[in-house]
C-alpha cells in the first residue's frame, strides 16, 4: 500500500515538473514572437511611411536630387568632395 503511495506520488511529481518545463518553453518562445512582431510592427510603420511620402511630390524631387543626383533642366549640379 505504501509503495503503491510512493509511485502514485512520484509520478505525479515527474508530470508536474514535466508541465513546468513545458510551460517555460512555451514563454520563451511566446517572448521571440513578441519581439519578433514588435520589430515587425516597426517595419510596417516606417513602409506607411515611406508609401505616404512616395505620394508627395516634394519627396520624390528630394529623393530624385540627393539619391540619384538627378537636376532641373538649367541647373549645374554640385559635386562636393565631402562624401569621398
Amino acid at each position: 500500500m505504501i509503495l503503491s503511495f510512493v509511485v502514485i506520488i512520484g509520478y505525479l511529481g515527474f508530470i508536474i515538473i514535466k508541465q513546468e518545463m513545458y510551460l517555460t518553453e512555451l514563454h520563451q518562445e511566446t517572448v521571440v514572437t513578441q519581439t519578433r512582431l514588435d520589430k515587425a510592427k516597426k517595419i510596417n510603420e516606417s513602409l506607411k511611411t515611406e508609401k505616404s511620402n512616395l505620394e508627395k511630390n516634394e519627396y520624390i524631387e528630394k529623393v530624385a536630387r540627393e539619391e540619384l543626383g538627378m537636376t532641373k533642366p538649367g541647373e549645374v549640379p554640385y559635386i562636393s568632395n565631402e562624401n569621398k
